[in-house]
């Protein structure tokens, strides 16, 4: 069903072809050989094998020397350790929750149209945010990690609506402002809104400094939510290099009442070294925390199970990555969550602290 769905998609926008000036079909795919080293979820340590997180296809047309279009598909394999939940409607509920198993399903991720006028750009449909680019440009690892607005769900990638961006003084000044839906690339069923904006310094080659905003409105403003984070990256030498801090707050409410915020922050700092043509080191530490008594879950985090008892983690990981061929990448690599700072139900309930969840992965990705 899945090549079925996909191999029609492509004959549809084939035929737009002649429409375009020129259409590039891209690709890229990327997934692992793991093993979970130790995972307090009895069901999850232990587990190995292999797994094809990820894949996007894209198709870029270029229609005038002003007009551009980008459909991108992609399809994901759900997490081993991936869980759905169901609950009757008896009182109380009775829930029950499985192993999700579902397989890999094409779904629409892009789907614009861009306007150039000059150094500036005016996208309309489902567009990128200006979320996460910078910082996951920067990172250049997508493949072994998400960002940390990416994992933690702060921010989206993607949004119906309409965005703007561009620079100024020969690209020493850049900017994007996005006005969307807040749906994602769904369709959108109420009448809030999400704004989000990005602005960027380059001082000198190489430096950028970039702030982010976003906030999403809600019904009544029960459920409001904000994003503010700073980005600095720098490359030298051969050596890439990037610290980020954001703080997250979401307005909860109760049967329609409000109650007290979620505020969260993160801290996030990596580095990645070429050693030769063919091989690179990476690293990278994440601190992640809630100031308000929630648990962080890092079930977010591909290989991991949810850990509902902590509202602190850190993450780090260390890896190397072999280039075999131009497009070719081989990176193993280990991933280690500890666990700290228990939530106040865990801290009653005298619940051990989670002990770290360790990953052994060899990543592979490949795109053309």
């Amino acid at each position: 069903m899945f090549m079925k769905k996909l191999i029609l998609i492509v004959l549809a926008l084939s035929s737009l072809s002649g429409l375009a000036a020129e259409m590039k079909v891209s690709t890229l795919f990327f997934g692992d050989y793991y093993w979970n080293k130790h995972s307090d979820t009895a069901a999850n340590n232990g587990l190995h094998g292999l797994a094809l997180r990820r894949i996007y296809l894209n198709f870029d047309s270029l229609l005038d020397e002003n007009h551009t279009a980008k459909v991108q598909l992609e399809a994901n394999q759900k997490s081993p350790t991936a869980t759905t939940t169901s609950c009757t409607t008896a009182t109380p509920p009775v829930c029950t929750t499985v192993s999700d198993s579902s397989t890999m399903t094409p779904f629409i991720k892009q789907a614009n149209v861009t306007r150039k006028i000059g150094d500036h750009n005016v996208a309309v449909g489902i567009v990128a945010t200006p979320a996460w680019a910078s910082v996951e440009s920067s990172w250049g690892y997508r493949d072994v990690e998400k960002t940390p607005l990416d994992f933690l769900g702060w921010a989206g990638a993607v949004d119906g609506g309409v965005s703007v961006k561009g620079s100024f003084m020969e690209k020493m000044l850049m900017y994007q402002v996005l006005y969307g839906n807040g749906a994602k690339n769904n369709q959108e069923t109420d009448k809030y809104k999400e704004m989000s904006g990005s602005l960027g310094v380059a001082p000198i080659k190489d430096l950028l400094v970039e702030l982010f905003y976003d906030k999403k409105d809600s019904f009544k403003g029960l459920t409001d939510s904000n994003v503010k984070q700073l980005f600095v990256g720098y490359k030298l030498n051969g050596l890439r290099a990037g610290a980020q801090y954001a703080a997250y707050t979401l307005e909860t409410q109760l049967a329609g009442v409000a109650t007290a915020d979620k505020k969260g922050t993160v801290m996030s700092a990596y580095a990645v070294k070429e050693l030769s043509d063919s091989w690179s080191a990476l690293a990278r530490y994440d601190l992640v925390s809630y100031k308000t008594d929630a648990s962080v879950t890092a079930n977010s985090l591909y290989y991991l199970s949810t850990q509902t008892s902590a509202k602190k983690f850190n993450l780090i990981i260390v890896g190397a990555d072999y280039k075999d061929g131009e497009n070719f990448h081989i990176i193993p690599n280990i991933e280690r969550v500890s666990y700290s700072s228990l939530t106040a139900a865990a801290t009653s309930a005298g619940t051990a602290k989670p002990k770290a969840e360790e990953i052994v992965r060899v990543t592979f990705s490949f795109k053309f």
